[in-house]
């Protein structure tokens, strides 16, 4: 319908578009809605590969999904190493004055 839209020339004289009435804007949508319904009838080859291809669309976005649901549900494992020592483990041990434990 948008390309339509942009094949309406517009008036030499004025520059503008012609103006539409919110009737005839109706009865043309209902005459694309009618054409397109009959589209498959007319093409049937076409309905047949686009149904497929849409149904193959369907399954990866399904699939994509539910690898990111699967990702984000996902808990981080821990780090190993670095960062996994406690506060107590870390403190040094305290030594009196002469340098020996107190």
């Amino acid at each position: 319908m948008s390309v339509a839209i942009l094949l309406i020339p517009t008036d030499s004289q004025t520059g503008e578009a012609p103006r539409v009435t919110l009737v005839n804007a109706f009865l043309a949508a209902k005459a694309t809605v009618a054409d397109l319904s009959a589209f498959c009838d007319r093409n049937p080859d076409v309905c047949v590969t686009s149904g497929a291809a849409f149904e193959l669309f369907a399954e990866k976005a399904e699939s994509g999904v539910q690898m990111i649901y699967n990702y984000l549900d996902t808990p981080p494992e821990p780090e190993t190493g670095a960062g996994t020592l406690r506060q107590d483990d870390i403190a040094l041990p305290w030594k009196g004055a002469d340098g020996g434990p107190a």
